[in-house]
């Protein structure tokens, strides 16, 4: 039996995936994803600083020192914990977010924008898109969460 056209591509992509693509093709996602980020997506992460933020993020998840979601975070940033806030830059519509970067800038806790709540999401051991993360810091990644620290602060902030 022939397969149908949809299920064939679903395979080839299940297979690029599990070889985890080329490198060129990996610039070209992160292209695509940067370009559908909402206008007040700034400062946005840049691809390197991206994988890195969502691999701690990973390890934090693990560890279970992540919150995760509009609420849990601006609840927490009120309360005091300290950390990084990763906002998911594609998240429509803007009014869902637009005071958070406010919040965290009153708090003095660096944040910064990803491309993809998706990714966001997958990074933090969630099957559903996440809007907003606050990353906080742990000794068992602690030299990772320093570098993504020290790269989030040095980021341009908008005007």
């Amino acid at each position: 039996m022939a397969k149908t056209p949809k299920k064939q591509k679903t395979e080839e992509k299940e297979e690029h995936e599990e070889s985890g693509g080329n490198k060129e093709d990996r610039e070209r996602a992160y292209e695509v994803l940067a370009t559908r980020v909402n206008p007040i997506a700034s400062p946005l992460a840049a691809r390197k600083l991206t994988k890195k933020l969502y691999k701690t993020v990973k390890k934090a998840s693990k560890d279970k020192n992540i919150r995760k979601g509009i609420r849990d975070v601006q609840k927490f940033i009120k309360k005091g914990e300290r950390g990084i806030v990763l906002i998911a830059g594609d998240t429509t519509p803007i009014e869902v977010y637009c005071h958070l970067p406010v919040v965290c800038e009153d708090a003095k806790i660096p944040y910064c924008y990803v491309p993809a709540k998706q990714d966001l999401g997958e990074a933090a051991g969630s099957k559903r898109p996440t809007c907003c993360v606050l990353l906080k810091p742990d000794e068992s990644y602690q030299t990772s969460y320093d570098e993504c620290l020290t790269d989030v602060t040095t980021l341009p902030r908008p005007i």
